[in-house]
């Protein structure tokens, strides 16, 4: 067999034994991959990417759990029916009253009415650092000038001042109209923001007919309004309840103060009281056996000797006997549509009746900004370039810059998606080597003596093709040189 045949010979075993091993590797047979070497698995579009280091066989399952175990049924059936009926109610009463209307009126003599007129009564005032709110008893501002602390009060005999802290109704302290219920500062008196007040009077006496739908409570106590924080203002003193059996009911009491004028706040003259009605109530219902929330008319009432817009959203009024003892005062407009930016503000506020104080009537709370007050429109446009001196003649010419890009913001993307969103990408297709596993060598599989099989064939294959012919017939001969047939003389 030649030279050539034989490097042939142990190429095709070589090429046959590594093919076959690398055919093994591919279809997964144990042993084919080299010992130490890393599996990297790689998923598909995600790119995420994982590697694997073979091990050993796992152990043997467990063997099987012990018998289950069951439950014997109960020894004897539950019991029967009863053969007779169940007892009768019992002859006591219960301890509770029946919601029933009793028959006939019945006294009450500790009643309390809450009320917070209007969110303008509740609302930042028009002059700057000034506010609209209420105050316990009478007080007397300076001529022109605004309400010391020292003056006000929270407090005064049955009337009181409560504040809404977004749980519950307490009294307030000064300064608590300045901020909302939480404790935002109120400094626009267009933005719909109030500071939610209410003025409480109790000890209320009288009579309340739930069967005939009527009633009677009258309170004693005075409260003050003050307006631009006390420039304008004027007392309400021992309000009184009636209700009619039509379910229609009025709210009255007694008004006076000292007209004034926004032109000239140091003139002022005292108006004596005069019995108004304060608020108009279309529809009360006396089923409750606690009292009663009821809302004052407002929206589509007319008055008459007044400068009232009856064409704008919102329109309005107080009572007319209210109003024309507020336009002597000097303060008509706040208490009727006007045209102004705060119309919706001037809509009379619910209020509250309870029969008694120690169980008190469900009293609403503070309603949301109305949908309709117009808010001011933020200006998000770029400001323009600046300008600076020209080199050439010191003329003005614009400051190159590089533009800004305005990213819109993200339009109803729920709290989830986001959070997956804010995630980076995994790159695609990342392959990952991992080593073998440290503490010693590998064990070697019955594939590793094969590659090396392979390899030495192929190795020799390479080394019979490169040692020179020459070189082979001189060891053949015992180290003398001859020449082939047909060749010349050697040299």
């Amino acid at each position: 067999m030649t030279r050539a045949s034989r490097a042939a010979l142990l190429a095709v075993l070589g090429v046959t034994v590594v093919c076959l091993l690398a055919v093994s590797a591919v279809l997964g047979v144990p042993g084919a991959r080299p010992a130490g070497a890393a599996e990297v698995v790689t998923t598909g579009a995600t790119g995420t990417t994982s590697t694997q280091t073979p091990t050993g066989p796992t152990p043997d399952p467990t063997g099987p759990t012990s018998a289950p175990t069951t439950t014997a049924p109960t020894a004897e059936p539950t019991a029967g029916p009863t053969d007779g009926p169940t007892t009768g109610p019992t002859s006591e009463p219960t301890s509770e009253p029946t919601s029933e209307p009793t028959d006939g009126p019945v006294a009450v003599d500790d009643a309390v009415l809450r009320w917070g007129l209007s969110n303008e009564s509740n609302n930042a005032a028009h002059e700057p650092g000034s506010f609209n709110f209420f105050s316990a008893g009478k007080v007397l501002p300076g001529l022109g000038a605004l309400l010391r602390q020292d003056q006000w009060r929270a407090s005064a005999g049955d009337v009181s001042v409560e504040k809404w802290d977004g749980s519950a109704w307490r009294t307030t302290a000064w300064n608590g109209w300045r901020t909302t219920s939480d404790g935002a500062p109120i400094t626009n008196p267009s933005a719909g923001t109030f500071s939610n007040h209410q003025v409480v009077v109790r000890g209320g006496t009288g009579t309340v007919d739930r069967a005939a739908g009527t009633a009677r409570i009258a309170w004693e106590g005075t409260f003050t309004v003050l307006y631009y924080s006390g420039r304008s203002f004027f007392y309400v003193t021992d309000p009184r309840l009636d209700v009619a059996a039509d379910g229609t009911g009025t709210l009255t009491g007694s008004v006076s103060g000292y007209a004034s004028s926004r032109d000239d706040p140091t003139q002022r003259a005292e108006v004596p009281p005069r019995e108004v009605v304060l608020a108009n109530l279309p529809a009360v219902d006396l089923d409750d056996p606690s009292g009663f929330t009821a809302t004052p008319a407002y929206r589509g009432v007319r008055v008459s000797g007044t400068s009232q817009r009856t064409d704008v959203p919102d329109a309005g009024s107080f009572p007319q006997s209210f109003v024309a003892m507020m336009e002597e005062l000097g303060t008509g407009p706040f208490w009727y549509s006007s045209g102004a930016s705060t119309d919706p503000f001037k809509v009379a506020l619910p209020l509250t009746v309870a029969y008694d104080a120690s169980v008190p009537a469900p009293v609403p709370t503070p309603a949301p900004v109305p949908s309709d007050v117009p808010t001011v429109p933020e200006n998000t446009a770029l400001a323009p370039p600046a300008r600076s001196s020209s080199a050439r003649g010191g003329s003005p010419g614009p400051v190159r810059s590089t533009p800004q890009t305005v990213v819109p913001a993200a339009l109803g993307v729920p709290v989830a998606e986001a959070a997956v969103a804010a995630q980076p990408l995994p790159t695609s297709h990342d392959l990952v080597a991992v080593s073998a596993p440290s503490g010693g060598d590998a064990p070697a599989g019955p594939g590793d003596a094969l590659w090396w099989l392979g390899g030495g064939l192929l190795l020799a294959a390479a080394a019979l093709l490169s040692v020179p012919q020459d070189r082979l017939l001189l060891r053949r001969s015992g180290g003398v040189r001859t020449a082939p047939p047909g060749a010349g003389p050697l040299v």
